[in-house]
């Protein structure tokens, strides 16, 4: 059982760190969470066929919005904007699965990538997407090509090179 909750520890403390409850402290929601893998272990069924983890995971969430559900009293108490004890807004606390942010910088990459993927000989195109984008090794395309496995190294490495060179020219300063 021990095993089971350090495995789980991180889960629960990350989760309870997004949660606020009017006179529950972090402490508390950490217990009450490391109370619910207990729960979880005593009452997973091995014959159901569920994942042991997912089911974990899912117990803990259900508990703990279980534990939101029953200590809201009225609307006005649990507003997104009101603060915690460390003076943050809840709304700032809410775990998203959007990352605009990241969603634009990860656009504008691609897009920069794709141009400088276009600016490659034909040759060097061709390796790349062969080794990066339909993930296979450079052996089966130096046989697929007809030349030796140090000739398609010495593409890939060369095709790289220059990729590498057009996006700096076009200041792209992100970690290939």
């Amino acid at each position: 059982m021990e095993e089971i909750i350090e495995a789980f520890r991180p889960f629960v403390i990350k989760t309870a760190r997004s949660i606020y409850i009017r006179s529950f402290d972090i402490n508390d929601l950490i217990q009450i969470g490391m109370m619910s893998i207990i729960k979880a272990v005593e009452m997973f069924d091995v014959n159901r066929g569920n994942a042991f983890t997912s089911y974990m995971f899912n117990a803990v969430k259900i508990n703990f919005y279980n534990l939101i559900r029953t200590n809201i009293k009225r609307a006005s108490e649990c507003s997104a904007n009101s603060l915690n004890k460390e003076g943050f807004e809840l709304i700032d606390n809410i775990v998203s699965e959007e990352n605009l942010e990241e969603d634009m910088v990860k656009k504008e990459e691609k897009v920069m990538l794709t141009k400088a993927l276009n600016k490659l000989s034909e040759k060097d195109r061709e390796v790349v997407h062969w080794f990066y984008f339909e993930n296979k090794d450079l052996k089966s395309y130096a046989v697929f090509k007809s030349i030796s496995y140090r000739t398609a190294v010495a593409r890939k490495k060369s095709a790289l090179i220059k990729l590498k060179k057009y996006l700096e020219e076009m200041n792209y300063n992100g970690i290939l």
